[in-house]
This record gives structure tokens, sequence and C-alpha cells, in this order.
């Protein structure tokens, strides 16, 4: 698939448009077969000496003509001229490449009066020898100008990608020789350029008044070419008197037929020594045709066509804008990478923790079934210690209830033994209070813990009726169970003698 591409040559009278197209894959003798040359009218006064005095109207003509050539994805190149520009060529000291950049920015703040704030520049490196010298060519141009024609040419629907000065494309593609002197005049109905060429750079342009129409009488006609005649004669004069190294040798026309006239007579006065007529070299046979059935100047943009079809290294005033939009473009893929990352990222977290939420749910309920499941545990452990603390083997509490029961004797009487979840209930007839301390001492020896009287009553001076309480404790002294039941109360006694109940508590 070709890429389409199209050139616009600006004038003050007029707007001259070639559409080509560029194979994907070039190769030698290979070239566009697809042209077509336009000229759009431009009424006076829109473009003035290079500057848009109308941006709405030169809008106007360009959508319209936008309308009747419809398409996307091409490429639009801008030739501009040079009244409000600057482009020299400067001869320096060699410079490496990593340094040019700085270098150049150092001498266009030597060279070129426009503030930086509103600066547009560019430089191209026509020769070099390493080590030795560099030559390079240097292009600026006002950024609010240029901003001019880029928007509206934008709004029109062509997109800019590269902008140059008319007469700098036009030097390079007639093909002068370095450091060649050339005059070159173009003429058209509305005015005579005059450019003074230093090889393919040029140097001086000067624009003169419209030429004489055809309609107008020979004698008007011869008249007024005179005049031209002179007065480019006096720039000439005036040149070579401020250029002492000028050797203008070869002048070359184009246009209205009153040019090819005012050349021969500047030949004829020695003022040049060759005159001819502008021609392209290495251009297709396709291109040529479109330029002679055009009989206009598509020098221009032609040449700018044949430097685009070559890949050659070329000015490019808008260069700096398309770098920096490149960055800006750079930078906005990388935020919105950032975004779609950190996006993705969002929803991959969202997602994942949409997938814990049940194995937090499981991890919670686990972690309650372990505390409930510690709670048992301890509540087992707690119910182990107490039931070890209240069991006792059958047969021993058999033995120990045998034993209280087996306390009774003439100075006591148990009626009655009654034990319920480890507490001992005692109703008893003893007669004197001496014997209740000896009982309340002696189940204390055999291991019944807190015995207390619950009731106590006197019923003579010699009977004590009394009940008492007592908790079955777990540790029971071997040497008194292993005592008779009779003996106890004995050596109880004994244990006992010569105090008083008050002395023993």
């Amino acid at each position: 698939m070709r890429k389409r591409s199209v050139v616009f040559e600006l004038t003050d009278g007029e707007v001259r448009a070639f559409w080509f197209s560029v194979p994907p894959f070039r190769k030698l003798g290979h070239s566009s077969t697809s042209v077509k040359f336009d000229r759009i009218s431009i009424p006076t006064g829109i473009i003035e000496q290079g500057n848009v005095r109308d941006e709405n109207a030169l809008l106007g003509i360009l959508s319209s003509y936008r309308m009747q050539n419809p398409g996307k994805s091409e490429k639009v190149y801008l030739a501009i001229p040079l009244q409000q520009g600057f482009i020299q060529s400067y001869t320096l000291p060699w410079i490496s490449k990593r340094d040019r950049k700085s270098a150049i920015s150092l001498l266009v703040d030597e060279e070129i009066s426009i503030a930086r704030s509103d600066l547009l520049y560019d430089f191209l490196v026509t020769s070099e020898e390493k080590k030795i010298s560099l030559q390079v060519l240097l292009g600026a141009t006002r950024q609010s100008v240029l901003e001019k024609y880029v928007a509206v040419f934008g709004q029109a629907g062509f997109k800019v990608t590269g902008v140059d000065f008319s007469f700098s494309i036009l030097g390079q593609a007639l093909g002068f020789e370095l450091n060649e002197d050339v005059l070159y005049l173009q003429g058209d109905p509305k005015s005579l350029q005059m450019v003074l060429f230093r090889g393919a750079f040029p140097e001086i342009v000067r624009v003169l008044p419209a030429l004489p129409r055809p309609e107008e009488s020979v004698e008007s006609t011869k008249g007024r070419t005179e005049a031209w005649g002179t007065e480019i004669r006096r720039l000439l004069l005036y040149y070579r008197t401020q250029r002492t190294d000028l050797n203008l040798k070869r002048l070359v026309w184009s246009g209205d037929p009153v040019a090819e006239q005012l050349a021969q007579e500047l030949l004829q006065s020695n003022h040049v020594s060759t005159v001819e007529q502008a021609r392209l070299h290495s251009v297709p046979s396709v291109w040529r045709k479109g330029l002679e059935e055009g009989k206009v100047c598509y020098e221009v943009v032609m040449g700018y066509g044949l430097r685009i079809l070559a890949e050659q290294p070329e000015l490019n005033l808008w260069r700096q804008s398309n770098d920096l939009q490149a960055v800006q473009r750079m930078y906005q893929g990388i935020a919105l990478f950032a975004c779609a990352l950190l996006m993705a990222g969002t929803m991959n977290w969202v997602w994942f923790f949409q997938k814990t939420i049940p194995l937090q749910q499981a991890v919670q309920q686990l972690a309650d079934q372990g505390a409930k499941i510690v709670a048992q545990g301890q509540q087992k452990e707690a119910l182990e210690v107490a039931w070890r603390k209240v069991q006792i083997d059958s047969e021993k509490i058999g033995t120990r209830l045998i034993q209280v029961q087996a306390m009774s004797s003439p100075e006591l009487e148990i009626e009655n033994v009654s034990y319920k979840r480890g507490n001992l209930s005692l109703s008893c007839n003893a007669k004197n209070t001496k014997s209740v301390q000896t009982l309340i001492q002696t189940m204390r020896t055999m291991g019944w813990e807190q015995p207390v009287l619950t009731s106590y009553k006197l019923t003579s001076p010699n009977t004590v009726e009394f009940s008492l309480s007592a908790k079955c404790g777990e540790v029971i002294t071997e040497s008194i169970i292993e005592n008779s039941p009779q003996e106890m109360p004995q050596k109880i006694m004994e244990d006992t003698s010569g105090k008083s109940f008050d002395e023993r508590g």
C-alpha cells in the first residue's frame, strides 16, 4: 500500500499543491506513478510578505480544497516564504555528533536576533571533514508565524509533518554546485522574485513589483522591463560592493516570459555569463509530464517531493514541535500504561481479595472452632481436677463411713450418718462437751475437712444433742486408717488430755 503525501507551497497570491504517493518498499528506479498538481488562488491581503493576515479566510479556502480531496493518513509538507525567516550556511570546526546540538544552540544565540521564546530552528550538516571542518545549514523562523500556518492547515484537515523554506528547497532541487554564485529570477503575474544563491542555499531574497500583464502594450511592457532591469543591476552592483568574493556568472529563470527577457538583458550587459531556464534533475517521466502540462512554477513542490522520495536529510523547521509532541505522546503513553497497569493490578487485587474472602471465613470458622476446642479442653481439665478432687473410691468411702460409725461409745452415741456428694452429716448425743471436741478432732485426723457444728443443744447438765457436718478430704492418714475404730477416740483422748476445751479450740 502506497503512502499518500502532499506538498504545499505558499505565496502571497496562491497556494501550489503537489500530490504524490510513495511506495512502501522503495527500489532503484521505482517512483510514484500517481501525481497531481493544483493551484489554489488566494485573494490579495490574506498572505502578505509571508505573514497570514486573515486566518479565517485562508482556513475557508483550504477547507473547501480539502472537501474536494478527501482522504486520510497523508503526510503534509509546507514550503513557506523566506521573508519571515533566516537561513545561512556556516563553516565550523569539526564537532562530534554528541556535542553538535549544544554548539548550534550557541551559534543560534549569536547569529539570530529572534527571541528564544518565539524561535523555531533546525540545522542540517551538508558536508564534513572528520576532525577538520563542518558545513552546517542553519534555518530559523518565528514560532508565532509558523504556528499560524500549521494551525490553519491542521484545522482544514492537513496535519503538517515538515516545513522548509521554498528557496532552500529550490536550490537543492536545481542542483547548484557548492560555493557557486547563481542569480535566480522567478516571475509570476503578481511579483518578481530575485534570489542570490551561494551554492544550494539562498543568501539574498528581494521581491520586486508585479510584472507587466500580457495585455499591456509592447511599449509599456518594454519600458517597465527596462526599469526592472535597471533595478536588478543596481542591486547587483550593491551586492558586489558588499561581497568582494562574489563571482556571479550564472543566471537561472522560471515563470513568465518577461523573466526570460530580463535574463537576456542581464546577459547582454555582461552581468552574467550564462542564462538558462530552471530545470529539475532526476525527475520521473510521469512527474515531468505533469510539470510541462502545468506551465507554472512547480519546481519547489516537485523538488520537495523528490527529496522526500529519495529520503535525503532535510531541514525541518517544525522538527522541534514534532519532537516535543513525540515526547508528550511518549509520556502520555507511559501515563496511560501506568494507569492501565494500576487498574489491572487493582482488578487482580480485588479478584484475589474476593477469592480470599471464603478462605478468611473458613479460617475464622476454624479459629472459632479451635477456641471452642481449647475452651472445652480447659473445661474438661477443670472438670477432671474437680472430679479428682471429689472422687474417692467407693470402697474407701464406705470404709471411712464405717470408721465414723464405729466412733460411737458410751460417752458418744452417733445416731445418724448421712453422706451426699462429698458432704458428711452426723446426728449425735454426747454425755459431755468433751466428747464433742474429741469427735471433731478425730474427724480431722481421719481426713475429713472443715468439720463444724451445725446444731448444738444441751438437754441436761450431762447430755448434749448436736449435729456436725464435714467434707470428704483427699488425703487420709494411713496410720489412722490402719487403727481400729475403737482405738482412735482413745488416742485422741490421750493426745488432748490435760488440755481444756478452750485451749484446744
